[in-house]
This record gives structure tokens, C-alpha cells and sequence, in this order.
């Protein structure tokens, strides 16, 4: 996520997490987006948003060699392990964008309520002018239907990826508000997961490959997570 928009978070750890209320009932959504034309189904039990994409690249990180990782390409990578460990485990997930697309961040709001999906998990990597800076946090659009979920996923991220060093948990950043269009057009429990630094120098060539054990190892926190969600 853009350190511009970090401006607009609240900061700070939320306890008290209330209960979630799932969607019963077919969302709405806007006209001309519907869940099929979207990801290829025409409903799906968890909505995944790998963010940016297309014009957005998100964040970005130079490596040692002049290598240039783009925060948009990370995320794909990410949403497309998540997708597939849940699958296997016979959960229905859908992407929002299964290539380098440009989306408006109600339209993957619409998205989800489209697939009458049960959680949406919008999957990004955050960025500091501030090198050292890691931590993994995830943010609420609403609180009465987003705190829980982004709670419960904000202890599976922090339980599941060590830090880049290998010898301990990674710090926890918390949870956060963020009026963001998808949290706020979504009607279903959601969350963004910011899951760690790409500024971090050791962070950005451990991620070097996209589909490695460092981006392994945050797909499957993220999937532990989703995959525990009480009501999924």
C-alpha cells in the first residue's frame, strides 16, 4: 500500500473484536459486474484481492543486482497460493484479477458481493522510507462486520510468518482502520493484510521469487487463517 495511504490510517492495536454477521442473502452489486465475468465462477466461499495491478503498481523495491520487484506482481503470486491451498482443502475462492489488471477499489468490493462471497482478504505488501521498518498488520473498513475477521487474520499472519531473520515471529503491526472502497463496499467480513515490508532490504530478496519459500510462507499464514474463520 502506498505510504500515502498510510495517511489516512488510524493507528494503533483494537481489542474487543466484535462478532461478524454473515451474509444471508444475495448482496447487490453494481450493474455489469457479476462474480462470472469477473473470476470465471459464478459464486465463490472467499474472495481474494491481490492489489494494484495494471497503470497501479503498488510498491516497489530495487535489489542489489538493479532487479526491480513490483508490489502488484508479489500479490498475484501470493492470492494465486492462497487460492489453490484453499482449494485443495475444498473451499470455492475467487480472484478479483487473475492477470495484471487495473481495478477501481469499489469494483472489487462489487466483485465479492457479486460471488456472495463469506470473506474477502484484500492481499497487499507495505512500503516505509524507513528501511528497518517490518511488521505485518491488517486493517477494517466497518468495524461491526470487519473487526473480528481482520483480528482473527491479523493473529494467523502474526503466528505463521517468522521474521525475515528466521528466528522469531514476525513484529505484530496490529489492526488498524482504513476507509478503503472494497472494505467499505464489500458486505461481507473483510480485511486488508498488509503482511510485511517491501522496503525491508532482507524482505525485498527474500522475495525475490514470487512463488518462494518467503512468499510460501506468507500464502500459507494467510490460508491458515481463512481456512479457521469460525463461520467459512
Amino acid at each position: 500500500m502506498h505510504r500515502l495511504f498510510l495517511s489516512l490510517v488510524v493507528l494503533g492495536l483494537l481489542s474487543g473484536p466484535l462478532a461478524a454477521r454473515p451474509v444471508t442473502a444475495a448482496p447487490p452489486s453494481r450493474a455489469g459486474v457479476t462474480c462470472v465475468e469477473s473470476t470465471g465462477m459464478e459464486s465463490a466461499t472467499v474472495v481474494l484481492d491481490p492489489g494494484h495491478g495494471g497503470f497501479d503498481s503498488g510498491a516497489t523495491a530495487t535489489l542489489s543486482d538493479g532487479t526491480v520487484l513490483l508490489e502488484k506482481d508479489l500479490n498475484l503470486a501470493v492470492a494465486v497460493m492462497v487460492r489453490d491451498t484453499l482449494a485443495s482443502q475444498g473451499i470455492a475462492v475467487a480472484l478479483t484479477r487473475s492477470g495484471d489488471t487495473a481495478l477501481g477499489n469499489s469494483e472489487r468490493g462489487d466483485i465479492a458481493n457479486a460471488c456472495r462471497a463469506s470473506v474477502l482478504v484484500l492481499i497487499h505488501f507495505n512500503s516505509s522510507s524507513d528501511p528497518a521498518i517490518d511488521y505485518t498488520k491488517t486493517f477494517w473498513g466497518k468495524k461491526r462486520k470487519d473487526l473480528a475477521f481482520s483480528s482473527h487474520m491479523n493473529e494467523a499472519l502474526a503466528a505463521g510468518i517468522l521474521s525475515v531473520d528466521g528466528f522469531s515471529t514476525i513484529a505484530n503491526g496490529g489492526v488498524g482502520q482504513f476507509a478503503h472502497g472494497a472494505l467499505l463496499q464489500a458486505t461481507m467480513p473483510s480485511t486488508l493484510a498488509e503482511t510485511v515490508f517491501l522496503s525491508h532490504p532482507a524482505e525485498a530478496e527474500a522475495l525475490r521469487d514470487p512463488y518462494g519459500p518467503r512468499a510460501q510462507e506468507i500464502a500459507a499464514a494467510l490460508a491458515r487463517g481463512i481456512a479457521s474463520w469460525p463461520t467459512l
